[in-house]
């Protein structure tokens, strides 16, 4: 590992990084989105990209200080603040490695040095050159290593996080990060090693021999089999080999049973009924009598979603339709290993969202600028993440309630009241990973949730409140 630090005032870490960021997306007139911040959200990603690892520890937890920090500025975080969040995350970062001596990879040779971290700053300058070299056309050549069929199965894993920087490379147009995001895929370990080889892949992928199914039908579906499976749910995730490869053989056959075509339509409509598919696993978990519950790994399978429709523009059709079909599996796996909890869907959530985030006009008096201002000032590395896909969702306003090509007996989602999700998130998630935890909670606070949360020995720890 190498130390390496620089100052606030020094702003060459911008050109030795090769660092450059698009403006923010513009779908919300934020006051706080101006050249100054712009201007030290690139300083300060390029500080990260020269100074810190992808991962702060040796259990491969990744680095989220660009993540925080680019959320943050989106939602309209002024420059100070940025400086925070950066000091907050960089007390927990490691160092960068130096570069392997005598590793030269290449198309050839790189999957020999997959899933080994101290591989990181070599692939980083491979991928990075590719890029470069690429010219107008750097981000086909970055997708088409993101998709390579020796690739896709590491970009699935680790919480869907080599997507997500995947996603934040292209949202803001950075071949750097996009070149941190390709090499943080490389030294991963595949977290659903069989369902994502590319011959059980292609066959999650080819038309379904019996009729298609809704994803709140197939999470109907997996709730069965998986009570009737005989499996102890109560370890921990991940620990069970055999819980895992349940997960991945249910994944594997509804996945496909979720049909869509490679049109613009269908990719358009089946987006929807994901997005908000998983806004409800996130917030509808909490049984009746119980104080709130938002868990922490199936939390991700939202903020990951928010980066599809930007990933799926550099892609054709069919490919699309491909990134549709894999984060539904990882999905429904991920959601099969956390005991396939059952969705408490309250009126409250399901209730018409009358504040629909706004792409076409001022928002002076929109009740989304109060929940900005709190994921902004809010320490935790994930808040802000979740509310972006959030307004993403009321951007999209969910969908239309009928949809007569599916059939009447398609189930789709029930509407989502994107601006109460949001709220309810800021309003709980108040503890963070860079003070004393027990401290933290001993005060009131609170934070995500682990655990099987489908299975009654999880919510025996959980308060009960009425």
């Amino acid at each position: 590992m190498v130390e390496h630090t620089h100052d606030n005032a020094d702003y060459s870490v911008i050109d030795q990084a090769g660092m450059s960021l698009n403006h923010a997306p513009s779908g919300l007139y934020l006051p706080g989105i101006d050249s100054t911040t712009h201007r030290e959200a690139v300083r300060l990603c390029a500080r990260d990209y020269l100074e810190h690892h992808v991962f702060f520890n040796n259990r491969g937890f990744h680095n989220h200080l660009n993540h925080q920090l680019l959320a943050v500025f989106t939602l309209g975080a002024p420059a100070a603040r940025l400086q925070e969040i950066f000091d907050l995350n960089k007390s927990m970062q490691r160092p960068s490695y130096s570069l392997e001596s005598g590793v030269g990879i290449t198309d050839e040779n790189f999957a020999q040095y997959f899933s080994d971290e101290r591989h990181y700053p070599n692939f980083v300058k491979f991928f990075q050159h590719k890029l470069e070299a690429a010219g107008d056309g750097w981000k086909t050549v970055a997708c088409d290593y993101f998709f390579h069929p020796q690739v896709f199965p590491l970009g699935m894993s680790g919480l869907f996080h080599p997507l997500i920087q995947f996603g934040y490379g292209l949202e803001f147009e950075s071949q750097a990060i996009t070149a941190t995001a390709l090499a943080q895929t490389c030294v991963h370990s595949p977290s659903y090693k069989k369902l994502f080889s590319e011959e059980a892949f292609a066959d999650i992928c080819s038309p379904p021999a019996s009729s298609q199914l809704s994803l709140m039908q197939i999470l109907k579906q997996i709730r069965q089999d998986q009570q009737k499976s005989g499996l102890d749910f109560t370890s921990e995730p991940y620990r069970h080999n055999g819980i895992t490869a349940f997960a991945e053989e249910l994944a594997a056959t509804y996945a496909k049973m979720w049909s869509l075509s490679p049109t613009k339509e269908s990719i358009g409509a089946k987006y929807r009924e994901l997005l908000s598919t998983v806004a409800l696993i996130y917030g509808s978990l909490t049984r009746p009598g119980y104080q709130v519950v938002l868990h922490f790994v199936l939390m991700h399978c939202l903020t990951s979603a928010y980066f599809l429709p930007i990933i799926a523009d550099c892609l054709p059709l069919e490919k699309q339709a491909k990134a549709l079909k894999a984060h539904c599996a990882a999905t429904l796996a991920t959601f099969v290993v956390h005991g396939c909890p059952d969705l408490y869907v309250t009126p409250e959530i399901s209730s018409t969202d009358t504040h629909a985030a706004s792409d076409s006009q001022g928002n002076i008096s929109n009740q989304w600028l109060d929940v900005f201002s709190k994921a902004i000032a809010n320490n935790d590395m994930h808040v802000s993440k979740v509310i972006r896909s959030l307004w993403r969702g009321s951007l999209l306003n969910a969908f239309p309630s009928e949809q007569p090509a599916y059939g009447d007996d398609y189930e789709l989602p029930p509407p989502v009241n994107w601006l109460y999700l949001a709220r309810t998130t800021v309003d709980t998630i108040t503890a963070d990973n860079f003070s004393d935890m027990d401290k933290q909670l001993e005060q009131g606070k609170y934070f995500w949730k682990f655990g099987v949360v489908g299975t009654d020995e999880f919510w025996k720890s959980q308060k009960f409140i009425e």
